[in-house]
């Protein structure tokens, strides 16, 4: 079993993560519907877009990008993890113990991102209903999260 360091296995996550993106980029061009304004067979744009595109584009982040990357730092995480457990060698000495540490780190950080953002959704849900902004504005039928143009 040849030596392992730490700088192979960083390069070796990024050339991994540079592939990925560029096999999955006809995926982000599902993205470019994000207003749905100014095209063929589309009404014209007014004022009202502007605030549909920065639903569209948050739904956008929280469905499909923030998933995809946590399962992503996680599996780096768990790669990290596995080579700490066999005690890699990086870095002039035993990886096992630090790798063990930044493995820690990747998953409680995740995990952190991840309650935080979702977190944040709920709380602006939560004080939203509880100010009752639902039944005076008239978002009862779709929520506050949803931006309704006139044609």
């Amino acid at each position: 079993m040849g030596k392992f360091s730490i700088f192979n296995f960083q390069f070796s996550i990024l050339f991994i993560t540079i592939i990925l993106g560029i096999l999955l980029m006809p995926l982000v061009s599902f993205a470019a519907g994000l207003v749905p304004c100014g095209g063929q067979d589309e009404p014209a744009c007014q004022l009202c877009h502007i605030f549909v595109l920065f639903q569209n584009v948050v739904q956008y982040l929280l469905t499909r990008i923030v998933p995809p990357l946590a399962i992503l730092m996680i599996a780096i995480g768990g790669f990290m993890y596995v080579f700490a457990y066999f005690g890699v060698v990086a870095k002039g000495g035993e990886g096992g113990p630090a790798l063990l540490s930044r493995a820690k780190q990747t998953f409680t950080w995740t995990i952190i991102g991840l309650v935080l953002i979702y977190a944040a959704w709920i709380i602006v849900s939560l004080f939203f209903d509880v100010i009752g902004v639902m039944e005076w504005t008239g978002l009862a039928d779709g929520g506050w999260a949803v931006v309704d143009c006139p044609l």
